[in-house]
């Protein structure tokens, strides 16, 4: 094993498609068609934004190895559909937080949902529809996983084509007051009016039970996530072992030993890979060429484990 090379490839996640997006295809690649996202009115998050490192982090510390995460989309609002559907969650938030006595009540979470495809435009231009992609255990309603657990949600969907195409809904999920809902459950409303959503437990919590009735004012799709996946997920992925820094922070901390007329040629080669006028392999030739890698291995040994955290 070349072990500079796989500490120096670590620093950029080892992997070429972070400035992609979905196409009509269904795979994410750069030079391929954006339609398919311009149309759902997405716009691609690329490394360094800081909801994309925090998104990607927290799905590669829950999915491992197994997982290569492709892309990262916010939802954009961009149309009088999405932007209803921002006001009417905005408005139910603010009814929940005064019925629940103010300041806190409304108990806004993430949550994480799996689509297929072919369901996405439904869903950001009308909403949730049934049947839903559950197995109805705990009555008939959205079921979203934590925002810390997108394998729980994950292993029970199904590849979208034969290369393991999968996507994920990252969700504001509007809780308010949960109540527990045995498995086995028929409901599909909340058992009294004093409640809002239903969990699988209260302390441990692995789901999150939103009724039919409440799927479109209670949840609000805010950012896709672009996976492939095996076929068998397991259920206890493999940690991510190695270190992984956001490229601004990379740069900052080069910063440190560099002169200040190197670090404004690696920024200025990150921009030309923001822009997409070079690729991502070429950025990391073109920066390891500049710092050498023993200084990277010694960043990435000192600094790659504590940017995690």
């Amino acid at each position: 094993m070349d072990y500079v090379r796989t500490h120096v490839e670590a620093v950029f996640d080892d992997s070429e498609q972070d400035g992609s997006t979905i196409s009509e295809s269904g795979s994410c690649d750069s030079s391929s068609d954006r339609s398919f996202a311009d149309e759902l009115g997405l716009m691609e998050l690329l490394e360094g934004d800081k909801a994309h490192d925090l998104i990607f982090r927290n799905c590669k510390s829950g999915l491992g190895d197994q997982c290569q995460i492709l892309s990262v989309l916010r939802n954009g609002f961009r149309n009088v559909g999405s932007r209803a559907k921002l006001k009417t969650f905005q408005v139910f938030q603010e009814a929940v937080q005064m019925k629940h006595g103010g300041h806190g009540g409304a108990k806004v979470k993430y949550g994480w949902c799996s689509v297929s495809k072919h369901e996405l435009k439904t869903i950001f231009e009308y909403g949730f529809s049934e049947p839903l992609r559950n197995d109805g255990s705990f009555g008939r309603g959205l079921y979203l996983s934590p925002d810390n657990s997108p394998l729980d949600c994950l292993k029970d969907s199904a590849s979208e084509s034969e290369d393991g195409m999968r996507f994920l809904l990252l969700c504001r999920v509007l809780l308010g007051k949960s109540e527990i809902v045995p498995q086995g459950s028929t409901r599909s409303c909340p058992s009294s009016p004093e409640f809002d959503s239903g969990v699988d437990d209260l302390v441990s919590t692995k789901k999150y039970i939103v009724w039919s009735t409440h799927m479109n004012t209670h949840v609000l799709p805010e950012f896709l996530v672009c996976i492939k996946a095996p076929f068998n997920l397991t259920r206890s992925p493999k940690r991510l072992r190695s270190p992984w820094m956001a490229f601004p922070v990379l740069i900052k901390t080069l910063s440190k030993f560099l002169p200040p007329s190197q670090i404004l040629v690696i920024q200025k080669h990150y921009k030309d890979q923001q822009n997409r006028r070079i690729t991502r392999s070429e950025l990391i030739q073109r920066v390891r060429s500049i710092t050498g890698d023993k200084l990277l291995v010694h960043i990435i040994k000192a600094c790659g484990h504590k940017v995690q955290h």
